[in-house]
């Protein structure tokens, strides 16, 4: 019987849901491993200037503006971006494996740093901002704040916000190697649970690639935690 099972086991097909799994899962972990560091430096940074600072009422004295710091968090995970991008090229087609051209993986990346500063970076400076603002210049009492910030971030919202960006650039990787005008359909992950939204676009059925669904959405993932995917319907 034991024999049974193995042999049903390894019969089992890896899905695409698999397949991205596994190639995404090693960036997400590498990616969260970079900006946690990046987190920790800034982390130092920010509690040295409120040590040397006059009373700090404003945010705009501990950080850099909003896109320069989101440029920060981007460019240190760039390389996990484009590799998320290519396994989304592949994942275009599992028989042909194409290879995503170089204005679509770059594009594929900007995407996914674009949410970067919205999952992420704003979300950080918001609770930032209220450590600032509700410490009205006492310094001590803002650093407090702002270490508690700091430890759940990397303790927290970094590896759940990173999962998604990751998807985002893996889903903008494999539109961009679809061929124009391609039929994709919305296909949720089975081992998830699906969204209203989502459901809509799945119930939607064929659309041209590049076409938006009902939603407005052209691609995959629709919001954070979405675990949709593309999928190409032979013509």
């Amino acid at each position: 019987d034991a024999a049974e099972d193995s042999e049903t086991d390894a019969d089992i097909e890896e899905t695409i849901f698999d397949r991205r799994d596994a190639d995404l899962t090693p960036l997400i972990v590498s990616s969260a491993r970079k900006l946690k560091r990046v987190l920790a430096d800034e982390q130092n940074e920010v509690l040295d200037a409120l040590r040397r600072s006059d009373p700090v009422r404003n945010l705009d004295a501990l950080l850099p503006w909003v896109a320069d710091h989101t440029e920060r968090y981007a460019s240190v995970i760039g390389d996990d971006l484009l590799l998320a991008a290519n396994a989304g090229g592949a994942a275009s087609d599992l028989e042909k494996a194409p290879k995503l051209r170089k204005a679509a993986g770059k594009q594929a990346v900007a995407e996914a740093s674009e949410r970067i500063g919205q999952w992420l970076v704003q979300p950080l400076r918001d609770r930032l901002e209220r450590c600032v603002s509700d410490g009205d210049g006492d310094n001590a009492a803002i650093t407090k704040k702002v270490r508690a910030v700091y430890r759940e971030c990397k303790t927290r919202h970094i590896d759940e916000q990173l999962d998604d960006v990751i998807r985002v650039a893996h889903g903008h990787g494999l539109l961009g190697a679809l061929a124009p005008d391609t039929p994709v359909e919305w296909t949720p992950d089975p081992s998830h649970d699906v969204c209203a939204d989502c459901d809509d676009n799945r119930l939607a059925g064929t659309v041209a690639a590049g076409q938006p669904f009902p939603t407005g959405q052209m691609c995959t993932p629709a919001h954070p935690g979405c675990r949709c995917m593309l999928v190409a319907v032979p013509r």
